[in-house]
């Protein structure tokens, strides 16, 4: 079997999806806000395709309880 870190965690209620989806959309502004017109350092694609993942990932679970669709 394998443990892929996942089998401790406790489900995340509606709440702290919400919140968490907050935190992620607050950081996803600001990272925008600092895009520069050119020369965008490799870190930053990065974070900003982590943070999207993330947030397409929040609202997955949000979809699955009902309370978003797409």
């Amino acid at each position: 079997m394998v443990d892929n870190g996942q089998a401790h965690e406790k489900p995340l209620d509606q709440q702290e999806v919400l919140q968490r989806l907050t935190e992620v959309e607050e950081k996803l502004i600001d990272l925008k806000a600092r895009w520069p017109y050119h020369s965008v350092q490799p870190r930053m694609v990065a974070e900003r395709e982590d943070l999207e993942e993330e947030r397409d990932h929040l609202l997955g679970i949000l979809n699955v309880l009902g309370v978003v669709s797409d």
